[in-house]
């Protein structure tokens, strides 16, 4: 299967709530599993699925960040996940509407953690020689 994405996605595991768009009183946790310049996966615990193209509110406490971070996205794609007892779904968002200063908080956090694993990596890789 042919990767379409046109930016790298970090890995990040970051719980967050989110609501449909017509339903914000109705806020779901959900956990945002990869972060991209345009994007991101999430899994989320759905009763029924969501349906593709509806418009979903985030709110996210990002670690290291005093003030949540919030922002709007669209369903791209979802499917159901097998022997995860916390999440059935995992989905993709596009990014819709964040704040610049939000959106580079999200990136610079999963970009730090993904540079701190290679890093941890490559010294359990050099002390395994």
């Amino acid at each position: 299967m042919k990767d379409r994405r046109k930016f790298l996605r970090f890995p990040v595991n970051i719980g967050a709530l989110y609501s449909e768009e017509n339903n914000e009183d109705r806020k779901q946790q959900c956990s945002i599993v990869d972060i991209s310049r345009e994007g991101m996966g999430v899994t989320v615990y759905l009763k029924t699925k969501l349906s593709l193209s509806c418009m979903l509110k985030f709110m996210v406490d990002v670690p290291g960040k005093e003030k949540s971070v919030s922002f709007t996205g669209t369903l791209n794609w979802i499917k159901a996940l097998k022997g995860d007892t916390d999440y059935n779904y995992k989905g993709g968002i596009k990014l819709i509407t964040i704040d610049s200063e939000d959106k580079w908080a999200l990136l610079d956090y999963a970009y730090e953690a993904w540079k701190e694993k290679q890093e941890a990596d490559g010294i359990k890789e050099a002390s395994s020689k």
